[in-house]
């Protein structure tokens, strides 16, 4: 992945189990909710009532939609006392502590502090990891990042709150990586990556090393001690830690030539390799802590493939051989892989009794489109999910490991139940290679499916998917009359690595056609009409967007670009400045060594757009700078070519703000609407 770090990425999530399945009776849905919703028992929440007939279906107003979810996350202390719940309330971010029965006893406000991870400390307290936009030194093309900073936050106002990293003098204030939380000698001890300050001149304002070191944060006092050294650069060192916090496996890889080992605890190599891109990480170890396991991209066979090594040393053995993995599920407060789940839902656990609750837990979610587990304390006694998708904008429960009891916990969109919620499917269509591909439908609530006017809206990444679930951008087009189509083109994660290398050189090519291909099939099938189609996307789908009204013609009639790339070859430079030999050989891979990238720019090819463009760019975007929105602007200026460019002061690439959000959705809704009504 190049041009998108979803938050998943941002910061290291603790694993989830996912399922999902279609949801075809709205009857079958209130019937099991109902008996859930007498339990609920947060005062602080409240619920929207589903109107009873698809005529019925009332206008939510779009701020809603654009809105902050109220609920973000959710995540259960590892004795089940308390569950924490992130939330947006009135513009501010707020961490509300329920107990056991749901009842409100504690909020802690982190106002608005750009949240991208909750996780318990014991039960008395809680870590919170956000990311505040900052500026990296002058050697750097694009100066501004996102820095990761952490605060442990105490349910006890007595004792004080803890900042990661700051005020230290031998340690730069950001945190590069998280390696989970720990329970050592009684102490909960918190594992960061960090930058060594100062040099071997005394000056304190400089880095002494170019790698992260590993260090141990006292989670109650903020002292930290030095568990082990950056390897020498151009090396890149990575670590696991074990469950009495010392660090059991560490990954050292050679950037210059992608030659690998990885080490035990005591320094002893007991499995090497050579990966030319550098694709190889260590997962963690297995349920019972004797092994290592890694995964290595194969490249002669086009795949990733699996290992177990005992960390005593000897003969790897290739683990899931031939599964489509789609999570692995590991112990809380642990390295320790207790299983996985397939693409196919189905569950590989080690321990039984723990693959009967996720099991149990997992089908009691069937009736939703989609479902997942989030958090489980580590007995499985209590477990947090959440539900999406149709007649359902995002619902969190509490649920009891041993009777299979649940009890929702909050809702994610209150204003936007039922009825409103526009149908959700998953559609196949054949690209013009033939090559299956699919994608998420969304039909607009209370309309005949059929010559309507549409939208497509192709996700960012590119290396990610769309699924069946509560989407706040496509539900929004939805409302007003739009027929949505998030095509998963080739490229796309959730169909294995033959499916994603197919995608390899495509940039601007079968990657775009795979786009108005679905639109083609949309029309065949009479759902939508080809004269009325716009095409929007934010990051690698504003791309997308832009090269649908640039490097092709006649499909759209207007298009939307968030936070988009316009122009290739700056962005890979600015990746490849400082960049290790192996991540360059990647770069080259996905768009080929020798490829003509100007001819693949929407800048370079503002001449040929055949349809109005709106740009949307926020000002600290870290991730796309917003140069490349205002170069594209310049070049449709320069050619005569209608556009419009609205700049988001302050706002990131995530739109992680709540006002420039909802400024965004105002702005495109307006836009769509203008060039492509729907009525």
């Amino acid at each position: 992945m190049i041009f998108y770090l979803p938050l998943a990425r941002l910061v290291t999530k603790r694993q989830q189990i996912e399922a999902s399945s279609s949801l075809t009776d709205f009857r079958r849905f209130i019937m099991r909710l109902a008996p859930i919703l007498t339990a609920f028992a947060g005062a602080f929440l409240y619920l929207v009532p589903v109107p009873a007939a698809a005529q019925d279906t009332p206008s939510v107003p779009l701020e809603f939609y654009g809105a902050l979810p109220v609920v973000e996350d959710a995540v259960v202390s590892p004795y089940g006392t308390y569950t924490a719940l992130l939330m947006n309330q009135r513009g501010e971010r707020a961490i509300t502590i329920l107990d056991a029965t749901g009842s409100p006893v504690k909020q802690l406000v982190v106002g608005e502090a750009k949240v991208r991870e909750i996780e318990w400390v014991g039960e008395e307290a809680v870590l919170v990891l956000r990311t505040e936009t900052g500026r990296l030194p002058r050697q750097y093309t694009n100066r501004k990042a996102e820095f990761l900073r952490g605060n442990v936050i105490p349910l006890d106002d007595r004792r004080q709150v803890v900042s990661i990293f700051a005020n230290q003098t031998s340690v730069a204030n950001v945190i590069t990586s998280y390696y989970g939380i720990r329970q050592v000698d009684g102490r909960w001890v918190g594992f960061f990556g960090g930058l060594r300050r100062g040099s071997r001149s005394g000056d304190r304002n400089v880095l002494l090393d170019r790698a992260q070191a590993l260090f141990g944060v006292d989670l109650a006092t903020g002292k930290l001690d030095l568990v082990s050294l950056p390897d020498d650069y151009p090396s890149l060192r990575n670590w696991v830690v074990d469950d009495d916090g010392r660090v059991g496996a560490q990954l050292q890889l050679d950037a210059a030539n992608g030659n690998w080992r990885i080490e035990n605890s005591q320094g002893k190599t007991v499995a090497r390799g050579r990966q030319a891109r550098g694709d190889i990480i260590v997962r963690g170890f297995d349920a019972t802590g004797t092994k290592i396991i890694y995964r290595e991209y194969d490249d002669a066979l086009g795949e990733y493939r699996n290992y177990a090594v005992p960390k005593a040393g000897g003969t790897p053995e290739e683990l899931w051989s031939g599964l489509r993995i789609n999570r692995f599920v590991y112990q809380p407060f642990s390295a320790r892989i207790l299983g996985l789940r397939k693409t196919d839902r189905t569950l590989i656990m080690a321990d039984e009794s723990k693959q009967a609750i996720l099991g149990q837990t997992i089908d009691a979610f069937s009736f939703a489109s989609y479902s997942r587990v989030v958090d489980f304390t580590p007995d499985f006694s209590t477990l947090i999910a959440s539900t999406s998708g149709n007649f359902d904008s995002g619902t969190w429960y509490r649920v009891n490991g041993q009777t299979g009891e649940r009890a929702i916990i909050g809702f994610e969109r209150p204003a936007i139940q039922g009825m409103a919620i526009g149908q959700v499917s998953t559609i196949t269509y054949e690209a013009q290679d033939g090559l299956e591909i699919r994608g998420i439908l969304t039909l607009p609530p209370g309309r005949e499916a059929k010559d309507l006017p549409v939208v497509i809206l192709p996700h960012g990444g590119h290396t990610l998917h769309d699924v069946e679930r509560f989407d706040w951008w496509a539900q929004a087009f939805a409302s007003r009359g739009y027929a949505v189509l998030q095509p998963n083109f080739r490229g796309s994660t959730g169909r294995g690595s033959a499916f994603i290398e197919a995608g390899d050189g495509e940039w601007g090519k079968k990657m775009q056609t795979d786009k108005s291909d679905g639109l083609m099939a949309l029309v065949e099938r009479g759902i939508v009409d080809p004269k009325r189609a716009c095409i929007v996307g934010g990051s690698y789908g504003g791309y997308a967007a832009l090269a649908g009204v640039t490097l092709q013609q006649g499909f759209y009639r207007c298009a939307v670009s968030v936070n988009g790339v316009t122009k290739l070859k700056p962005m890979l430079r600015n990746f490849r400045t400082g960049a290790r030999d192996i991540f360059t050989r990647s770069y080259d891979k996905q768009f080929g060594k020798d490829a003509d990238l100007d001819a693949l720019s929407p800048v370079d090819n503002a001449g040929m757009a055949d349809a109005p463009i709106l740009l949307i760019h926020g000002r600290d975007d870290t991730v796309v700078p917003f140069a490349q929105s205002a170069m594209m602007a310049d070049a449709l200026k320069d050619k005569g070519k209608p556009y419009q460019f609205l700049e988001l002061e302050g706002e990131d690439h995530y739109l992680s703000q709540a006002l420039t959000r909802r400024e965004m959705l105002d702005v495109t809704l307006a836009f769509v609407e203008r060039h492509n009504p729907a009525d």
